[in-house]
């Protein structure tokens, strides 16, 4: 009871406060079946005041077990409270263990772009083996292991975290055994217009040697100057000219995002920056400094519709059904050539 004696304080302070709480009493078998019956249903509704009330009177009744607890850190996360979902999660897990609430606080820090901790909590559920897990629960782990793919470079996945690791590579043995999906025609190509093409094969040096890769890259000051000029002209919405283009791409694309992400522009121009220069890169037959670009573009928003676009259109060429489809379910707007290609995924 002790970890629950404030939680009528807690709601009462959340965003979605509520005046005044009809907290029931328990008293009977009855009455708690029916309590949990409700707190089921007006989740699905996203009654989430109602739903509390509910789980308010089961405490005050002296049930303070871990699937209360689990709703509790639900309603939070739903309600875009990661910090209280967090907290909650993790009192359910130390209560029960459970497998598939420890998923669910992988998943409030990967929402809550706490890539680290995301990383750490999915690498420990990976010591189970593969076929421990539900194909639900395989599902959400490879949605987040999506992100740590765009996250972190290979050498540094298989550094720090050997269990995705060792997922990823069982999963990528899979995926070799697909078709390769059918060329796609004209209009595909002219819905996507900055798509990519081709996935990355030799993986993003670190961080650590990002400044080297601008050195290396740029040869001189003198280059390095004309490069930024030309990166602050573009990220400004300004035209640059085909020789412009022609210059930047044939610099290290490492070092082009280290220059991109120096600029004194906003995020969101540096993503349009990141874009520019991949689909610049692809067009003249680099697709792995294309795919560098996506992934720093990212890196500042993993949620970017067009960026998930073109990294889910890269997959599916590929003949990567599985991360094609990861990428482009997670789209919000999806237009017509999205859902095509998610049709196809899932034949």
């Amino acid at each position: 009871m002790s970890k629950c004696s404030d939680v009528k304080n807690i709601i009462n302070n959340d965003t979605n406060k509520m005046d005044d709480l009809n907290v029931e009493s328990i008293k009977t078998q009855e009455d708690i079946n029916r309590c949990r019956t409700a707190i089921i249903e007006l989740k699905k509704e996203r009654k989430y005041n109602a739903a509390m009330e509910k789980i308010i009177s089961l405490f005050n009744a002296g049930y303070t077990d871990a699937d209360l607890m689990l709703d509790l850190a639900q309603i939070y996360y739903n309600t875009q409270d990661y910090t209280r979902a967090e907290s909650w999660a993790r009192n359910s897990y130390n209560k029960d263990g459970s497998t598939d609430t420890l998923i669910f606080l992988a998943k409030i820090y990967s929402s809550d772009d706490k890539m680290e901790n995301m990383a750490e909590i999915l690498n420990e559920i990976l010591e189970n083996n593969y076929d421990a897990f539900s194909d639900e629960q395989k599902k959400l782990i490879d949605d987040l292991i999506f992100y740590v793919e765009l996250t972190y470079e290979l050498g540094e996945i298989n550094k720090k975290f050997p269990n995705i690791a060792k997922w990823m590579n069982r999963n990528d043995a899979i995926d070799d055994s697909f078709e390769e999906p059918e060329a796609t025609d004209n209009k595909e190509d002219e819905a996507f217009n900055d798509n990519i093409n081709n996935e990355q094969q030799d993986e993003c040096e670190n961080d650590s040697s990002i400044e080297e890769n601008i050195t290396e890259s740029f040869g001189n000051d003198e280059s390095e100057k004309k490069v930024k000029d030309i990166l602050v002209e573009l990220a400004s919405g300004e035209s640059i000219s085909d020789k412009e283009v022609d210059y930047l791409i044939q610099h290290n694309a490492s070092g082009l995002i280290g220059a991109i992400d120096s600029l004194s522009v906003s995020l969101n121009k540096k993503i349009l920056t990141d874009n520019f220069i991949a689909a610049a890169y692809y067009e003249k037959g680099k697709p792995d400094e294309a795919i560098l670009l996506l992934k720093a573009a990212l890196n500042i928003d993993d949620q970017n519709d067009l960026i998930l676009k073109n990294i889910g259109f890269i997959f599916w060429t590929q003949g990567d059904r599985r991360k094609a489809q990861i990428s482009l379910q997670a789209v919000e707007h999806k237009d017509f050539m999205v859902c095509d290609i998610l049709k196809k995924c899932n034949k």
